[in-house]
């Protein structure tokens, strides 16, 4: 599988457990911290307002993070989808 982009934040537990379920089975990650980096958050959002599978995160007022991005431009909310 092609490497994974990650977007989430260190302040968010789900996102703090998959990157460490990600790095126990050594798969490899780009990470983007959107709490962190302007450009990352800005990514972020233009993904999550334009994907369908944010529909149900944005009607109860969640962020959609972890959010992963898959080398063939698949887009999952799931970390299952990742191993």
């Amino acid at each position: 599988m092609s490497k994974v982009t990650i977007y989430g934040s260190l302040l968010c537990p789900d996102t703090q457990e998959a990157l460490k379920l990600l790095d126990e089975k050594k798969i490899g990650y780009d990470f983007k911290n959107i709490s962190g980096e302007l450009a990352d958050l800005k990514a972020f959002l233009q993904i999550r307002d334009t994907d369908e599978k944010f529909n149900a995160v944005r009607q109860r007022g969640g962020i959609g993070i972890p959010c992963f991005v898959l080398g063939e431009g698949k887009i999952s909310l799931d970390v299952k989808d990742v191993l």
